[in-house]
């Protein structure tokens, strides 16, 4: 009885884990957006989360831009981290930093979702 207790968790566990995604990085790195403003320098950036890539994933702002950045997860639960800004969403969801630091800022899924984790990248551009 324990030895198909252990295999019915085991088939379960394995069944979870593979839902998570696939192997596969679909991240291209070819996405390119750039923030939509408003008057002042405020940037609405919509950053769409699926398995194992950002949409978009490299967004170019002006130093000193106000921007709101918000999270829209369509496949999995992923969550978005940009630590030089002190962002961390951990799910759906929006936050606001002002882009005063030049250069280019990584940021990254902040929540394991699979084998492609390590693989969720993008970079926000500081011009």
């Amino acid at each position: 009885m324990k030895k198909w207790m252990t295999l019915g968790l085991t088939l379960l566990l394995v069944f979870a884990l593979s839902a998570c995604g696939s192997k596969t990085n679909k991240n291209t790195g070819g996405t390119t957006g750039t923030a939509t403003g408003g008057a002042g320098g405020a940037q609405d950036i919509k950053v769409t989360a699926t398995n194992f890539q950002f949409q978009p994933a490299e967004i170019r702002v002006k130093k000193g831009d106000k921007v709101k950045i918000t999270l829209v997860n369509k496949e999995g639960a992923h969550g978005l981290q940009i630590s030089d800004f002190n962002v961390n969403l951990q799910k759906d969801g929006s936050a606001e930093f002002t882009a005063d630091k030049p250069g280019e800022h990584e940021f990254h899924c902040s929540v394991m979702c699979g084998a492609g984790h390590d693989n969720m990248v993008g970079k926000i551009i500081v011009e």
